[in-house]
């Protein structure tokens, strides 16, 4: 239905609108709750993606060790929505030349950090 490339630049799209509306609004990225959590409203323990929305809108506005601390991953998930967005075809290429024990590998490797990085956040 939709395509990588397509949704990344659909979240890229809502980033930049949503940076206008914080700023318009003069809301600061932390005190932005566009979208609760569900996982935390339920148990309220944090979810291993909770602080994502407000680190990619301190990245907008510049606030790069804000966004450290809210989510370390936000770097992460910025950059791959802007080679998604604008060179898919590389991105794509660079992944299907991996051998699907390195493309395991790097997605195991994603996995335990985003779990290392949620416990040490709830240990803290």
């Amino acid at each position: 239905m939709f395509n990588r490339p397509f949704l990344s630049r659909l979240f890229l799209i809502g980033l930049g609108v949503v940076r206008l509306y914080t700023a318009g609004a003069e809301i600061a990225p932390e005190e932005a709750s566009l979208i609760p959590c569900l996982f935390h409203l339920v148990t309220d323990i944090p979810c291993p993606g909770c602080g994502m929305t407000r680190a990619c809108l301190a990245i907008t506005h510049g606030h790069f060790a804000d966004a450290w601390h809210y989510h370390p991953f936000s770097f992460l998930i910025i950059g791959l929505a802007i080679g998604m967005a604008f060179f898919p075809i590389r991105l794509k290429n660079v992944w299907t030349r991996c051998s699907p024990s390195t493309r395991n590998l790097i997605t195991i490797g994603g996995i335990v950090l985003c779990l290392s990085v949620w416990i040490h956040r709830l240990w803290t």
